[in-house]
């Protein structure tokens, strides 16, 4: 008897979690990226989104997330400026936090662990501040090389 090949390799399982500062390069090369204003929104878009793909290894949707972060969480809230500009501080587009570098690691991982979304783009709130922090205390403890992931 002969067994038909497919006539594609399929993966099964999840790709590992990927996160990006907003401009960089490898924040530009994920094709699905969401802006839901709640953890419940978001992890329902990536449901539907991902239903019915069959190669679920390599389909990669990403959660935008507008942070700030400082050493302390109150510096982190005034250097975002959140209480000087009422409209931006009511109802964000999508997932906002607000405090430390420890935080918001811990919001990527629980992002991952309950299949909010695979990937996380950090858009800074307050400019360099948070993109050089991010860069420092933020991506290398996310980096997979180094196995540390969720």
């Amino acid at each position: 008897m002969e067994y038909a090949r497919p006539s594609s390799t399929i993966s099964i399982g999840r790709p590992g979690l990927q996160v990006a500062l907003a401009g960089d390069a490898s924040a530009r090369a994920f094709p699905i990226v969401v802006r839901r204003p709640t953890l419940r929104d978001a992890q329902r878009a990536r449901s539907l989104l991902r239903a019915g793909v069959n190669d679920q290894a390599n389909f990669v949707v990403a959660l935008e997330v507008e942070a700030a972060i400082a050493p302390h969480p109150a510096s982190a809230r005034a250097s975002a400026d959140l209480d000087d500009h009422p409209a931006v501080a009511d109802e964000p587009e999508t997932i906002r936090y607000v405090g430390t570098p420890h935080g918001l690691v811990s919001l990527i991982r629980d992002i991952y662990v309950a299949e909010i979304a695979d990937a996380v783009i950090i858009v800074p709130l307050d400019g360099s501040a948070t993109t050089a922090r991010v860069r420092e205390q933020v991506l290398p403890v996310l980096d997979p090389a180094r196995g540390r992931v969720a």
